[in-house]
């Protein structure tokens, strides 16, 4: 199998054999074939400067992809070159492999330049993959190169190989069972490129518990990057960290919210990887504040910006002033948060939206519900409103629900439709609420509480499914664009697409109940309002709006 692609009769050399062959690699010479072929041009003094030129000339681009692989224990780097017609490897992986007796495909390889390097033999090699997975690779080893191995169009033929540059993976089928080798790509702009990010090995979850996972990152011993997560986890919750690497691996915290255990397979695709660029300021890695950056980037925030226009009314509990001045000087930077512009927030950027899953039910038309003339006003304000907000627009559907005004403690209307017939026939999304005593037990000594605006309307109704809201009124029939109040899901929607913003920093520095968010820390003011500026920046990437 190791020689597939070359000759189906070939042999392996023993252990004695491939010993006494390197032996005489020393000698300058080795015989193949019949023939007397120069092993390496340096072990001569009049071939030197030739082995030197010979070297710089196969060795690798930068840019090629470059996977990590392991030969007896030890690291190892390879390079997919899909311009190379052969898989070729320098003199030192003598050692780390079998040389087959057959003859060579070639008797030279021309490498860059043009230069021709004598091929000594094939070798076949058993390497392992960042996922405990054997590849079997089968190269042409050549005089003048030493260290070099790159992985040719012959190996992508034989096993059917993609080469996958958007998720930087090479992915074959062998013996019913997908072998994936991460590589990355360098350029000399950017660096190392993002990246997917697989599950090394399976885990066992425990439910409930927070759990560190290995995962593959194909970087450079200690080079620092962000792991973002990607969805279709489903109960398993996985945190947006800054991460460093070793051995191509990094660990990432995970949480079971599940009821019972969960098992992750192995190679499970969980996220991306990418690199720290040379302006990413980073204030925390490996849950500990960084002082000198912590303090650099405090002095310079917000001021540059504007006073807000209801600053006078900020209260954090305490008199000390340099403390106010700091949570001001944060909100200001953050002043997108609070649009106030118009009546309603805009829909988050995110791309959350509601279903309204009713399966097969054919749809439900109610009458329409009597109202006082000065109710059809109220209601005839709302819709304005509403249709100027883009809240609601128009509709031609065949479904439509009754419009119920309910009178709030302070005397106002609040519009509502009754949706009762819709949750009837709904299928339900049992997505897990918070519990309100865990939530409880995590306060701390500072803990400011962020409100939504407008929550619920800040989501979008599925396009497929907003007929499902319409309502009736006395000038026609209307349907949400945005999530309205009253559909049975809509706390869990809302619920999925919070934990989703705010992956990572929930049960550690922040807590989210619906459109309810509590900030709390276990440090001073100073480190608060870094893990405050966390959180906004979070909700600002999202595109969402606070009520402050």
């Amino acid at each position: 199998m190791l020689s597939k692609g070359y000759d189906g009769n070939s042999k392996v050399m023993t252990q004695d054999e491939r010993w006494r062959y390197a032996s005489d690699a020393s000698n300058g010479t080795t015989e193949m074939g019949g023939a007397n072929v120069n092993l390496l041009h340096k072990r001569g003094v009049e071939s030197t400067a030739a082995s030197e030129i010979a070297g710089d000339m196969v060795r690798a681009s930068d840019g090629l992809p470059t996977a990590t692989v392991w030969v007896d224990g030890q690291r190892q780097s390879v390079k997919i070159d899909s311009g190379a017609r052969y898989s070729v490897a320098g003199t030192d992986w003598i050692l780390r492999g079998e040389r087959l007796t057959q003859r060579a495909p070639v008797d030279h390889v021309e490498g860059i330049g043009g230069l021709a390097l004598d091929v000594l033999g094939v070798w076949s090699f058993e390497v392992v993959n960042v996922f405990g997975q054997t590849v079997s690779l089968i190269a042409c080893i050549l005089d003048g190169c030493t260290d070099e191995f790159l992985i040719g169009v012959d190996f992508l033929e034989r096993h059917r190989a993609t080469i996958d540059f958007e998720g930087s993976e090479l992915r074959y089928s062998e013996s019913r069972q997908d072998v994936v080798i991460p590589f990355r790509t360098d350029d000399g702009q950017n660096g190392s490129r993002l990246a997917t990010v697989r599950l090394v090995r399976a885990v066992n979850l425990q439910r409930c518990a927070v759990q560190p996972v290995e995962v593959s990152v194909t970087a450079p011993d200690g080079a620092e990057g962000i792991f973002l997560p990607s969805g279709g986890c489903g109960a398993v919750m996985l945190a947006a960290v800054g991460t460093k690497v070793r051995n191509g691996k990094a660990p990432v915290p995970v949480i079971n919210t599940h009821g019972g255990r969960v098992k992750l397979p192995s190679r499970r695709e969980l996220g991306e990887w990418f690199p720290l660029d040379a302006d990413m300021n980073v204030l925390e890695m490996n849950g500990e504040l960084q002082r000198q950056r912590m303090k650099s980037w405090l002095s310079e925030l917000g001021n540059d910006k504007d006073p807000l226009e209801n600053e006078d009314d900020v209260n954090i509990g305490t008199g000390d002033a340099k403390a106010k001045e700091l949570v001001i000087r944060l909100l200001r930077s953050y002043r997108n948060l609070m649009n106030t512009e118009t009546a309603f927030p805009p829909a988050t950027t995110v791309n959350v939206e509601h279903p309204i899953d009713t399966g097969n039910t054919s749809p439900i038309m109610l009458k329409r519900r009597h109202h006082a003339q000065t109710e059809d006003a109220t209601v005839d304000e709302y819709v304005d409103e509403m249709l100027g907000a883009e809240i609601v627009e128009e509709s031609d559907g065949a479904w439509g629900f009754s419009v119920v005004l309910v009178k709030k403690r302070d005397g106002s209307v609040r519009f509502c439709v009754d949706y009762r017939a819709l949750n009837r026939v709904t299928k339900r999304d049992v997505y897990p609420l918070p519990r309100i005593d865990e939530t409880l037990e995590a306060f701390h000594l500072l803990f400011p509480t962020l409100d939504l605006r407008s929550g619920y309307w800040q989501i979008k109704v599925a396009q497929e499914d907003r007929d499902k809201t319409a309502f009736i009124t006395k000038r026609g029939l209307y349907r949400f664009t945005r999530m309205p109040f009253g559909l049975t899901n809509a706390p869990a929607t809302f619920q999925r697409l919070m934990n989703g913003v705010l992956r990572g920093l929930t049960w550690s520095t922040c807590l989210v109940y619906l459109d309810d968010i509590v900030v709390y820390t276990r440090g001073g003011i100073e480190r608060h309002v870094v893990e405050l500026a966390a959180v906004l920046e979070r909700l600002s990437a999202a595109g969402l709006t606070l009520k402050l």
